[in-house]
């Protein structure tokens, strides 16, 4: 079998290898992940409703809007 020499970050090489089982290549690890044929997360779509996920959203922006003023107070987005 041929094969080909990659360069990857040092941090790509990283998760890389946390992801490899004992048994496994670096192409079986790369392999896996590319023949799943779905993001795991996507089985959560439609579980919540339109004003659950609605108020989701705001708490979350809500939530970045003061950890970001508290990082930076000059740059405090205004409500």
């Amino acid at each position: 079998m041929s094969s080909k020499t990659i360069s990857l970050k040092e941090e790509t090489y990283e998760r890389l290898r946390r992801e490899k089982a004992e048994d496994e290549s670096f192409s079986d690890v790369i392999d896996r992940f590319l023949n799943e044929e779905e993001h795991p997360l996507y089985g959560l779509v439609g579980l919540a409703e339109d004003d659950e996920v609605e108020r989701i959203r705001e708490e979350s922006r809500s939530f970045r809007e003061d950890v970001d003023g508290r990082i930076d107070p000059e740059n405090q987005v205004e409500q």
